[in-house]
């Protein structure tokens, strides 16, 4: 019996191993007759486990595009086809789902000029209608509540964004009250189907600086509440995510900075009712994990030099840029992940974007250092910290890079599309490893041979899933190559 639960006590510690060294399944993959020059795919997860794919297909430059609608189940079988009847300028933008229904915003040549889309996720049927949106020429966020739609917009001269409120049924829309300064700018946009409500967190800034407002409104657009959460002394709320709940159970957990407001130095949690922000504050330095994105002895000599200074009374010589995700609920708590990135710029040191805060320089793209994730409890004490080197992950614009899906037993999963891999890291709280982990993706059959990749991307599905796809070229055997359009199952 001793040696009964002296095996049972070494399986017990063996178990996060064994998850941990699980190799992700590729149960199906699907692949649509669709060509890398003459098509636009869009592939979008839909809350119950199955998949909406958006094609604009034209075969030929005389010929107008097909806007095509299809929808597929968790074993990517089909379930229905619909088409939308768009002129061939409007390009797709963003899309919202609200069971039953989800919505899709359609941009035309014209930037201020729309059609919306509702589509019955039952039964595929759509219905359409053109609105003009005076001063958006750009949609950045896009949330439905009850039907009605609460957008962000902005528009290439004025450097202020707006929230808008629409009713489908009056097709004028109403700027709601949220920005006053010009620079402030919003934070997170959340929309808590159980509690009817629409969250909007705000970053107000005079430049020295920075406090969160929080204000929330009901589906009609009024104004229930509004929250202004001041900063503590010497430390700046920059941005923030809001947590789903009731007035009295809401938190913000997110970043501050100090002197310079692009830099973040740490990350806060608050009750969003409080006045001044009185939860839990964490250094980057009190962070375990953060700096391993570095060779040790670098992270050694980083950490004693930073730790000399404020003990100096200086600020930290580290200077960090964040892109975050959306909170993730855990039965827990939450999990806030972050992407670590500098802008790059062009070399001719003439241009100049005067929209962005101090005549900064345009970046020409954004490349990632490292991915970061923080597990706290429901009352906002930090659990644990991990990290994912994204070694040379560059994005044209300021968008998340990596995909993430939070598992049942406890693990988190980061992965990005590269080629024909998935680079992944599997996280189990603060256990940090540095072995670099990918999947190469599958073709139908075993003596098929993925040539090339276009265009690859990944979103996260449902449960423990992920979505890959793009454009693929296909060697065969005993046949004429193929090139197609695919979408693999990853399944953790």
């Amino acid at each position: 019996m001793p040696y009964l639960r002296l095996l049972l006590f070494c399986l017990a510690g063996l178990a996060p191993v064994l998850l941990w060294a699980q190799e992700p399944r590729q149960p199906v993959r699907l692949e649509l007759p669709y060509q890398y020059e003459t098509s636009h795919v869009e592939v979008l997860a839909l809350p119950d486990s199955s998949l909406l794919v958006y094609s604009r297909k034209a075969d030929t430059w005389a010929k107008d595009p097909d806007f095509v609608l299809e929808k597929y189940n968790a074993k990517l079988e089909p379930v229905w086809k619909s088409t939308l009847d768009l002129k061939p300028e409007f390009e797709f933008v963003r899309y919202y789902t609200e069971a039953p229904y989800t919505y899709l915003i359609f941009q035309a040549a014209k930037p201020t000029l729309y059609t919306f889309v509702r589509l019955d996720l039952d039964s595929g049927t759509v219905s359409q209608s053109e609105i003009e949106l005076e001063k958006a020429e750009y949609i950045y966020e896009f949330n439905v509540l009850r039907g009605n739609h609460f957008l962000i917009t902005g528009n290439s001269y004025d450097i202020k964004p707006n929230l808008l409120y629409l009713n489908p049924a009056k097709p004028q829309p109403t700027i709601l009250p949220a920005l006053y300064g010009e620079e402030s700018s919003f934070s997170d946009l959340h929309t808590d189907h159980e509690h009817g409500r629409v969250d909007v967190v705000l970053s107000e800034t005079n430049r020295r600086i920075s406090r969160l407002q929080v204000k929330s409104f009901d589906q009609n657009g009024k104004l229930l509440q509004n929250y202004f959460i001041l900063q503590p002394q010497d430390r700046s709320l920059l941005n923030a995510e809001v947590t789903p709940g009731d007035t009295l159970s809401r938190m913000l957990v997110g970043t501050y900075g100090a002197r310079d407001l692009r830099f973040v130095q740490g990350f806060f949690t608050s009750p969003v009712a409080f006045k001044i922000a009185e939860g839990e504050f964490y250094s980057l330095l009190d962070l375990q994990n953060f700096f391993k994105y570095m060779k040790p002895r670098r992270e050694e000599r980083t950490r004693k030099r930073e730790f000399a200074r404020i003990a100096d009374g200086k600020e930290p010589l580290q200077r960090y840029r964040m892109l975050l995700h959306d909170l993730i609920q855990t039965p827990n708590g939450y999990v806030l992940a972050a992407e670590v990135y500098f802008p790059q710029y062009r070399s001719n040191s003439s241009f100049f974007d005067t929209r962005i805060r101090g005549l900064e320089r345009e970046a020409q793209a954004y490349k990632r250092t490292h991915a970061i994730a923080l597990g706290f409890d429901r009352d906002g004490v930090l659990l644990w910290d991990n990290a994912f080197p994204l070694r040379d992950v560059l994005t044209n614009s300021l968008t998340h890079a990596v995909e993430i899906v939070s598992l049942s037993d406890g693990r988190l999963v980061m992965a990005y599309p590269e080629q024909e891999k998935i680079i992944y890291r599997q996280m189990v709280q603060n256990k940090y490893t540095d072995e670099e982990t990918s999947i190469e993706l599958l073709p139908y059959e075993k003596e098929e041979k993925i040539l090339s990749t276009d265009l690859p991307g990944l979103i996260r599905w449902y449960g423990p899933h992920f979505a890959a796809f793009g454009f693929q070229r296909i060697r065969v055997p005993n046949g004429p190559n193929r090139t197609v359009f695919y979408i693999n199952k990853i399944s953790f």
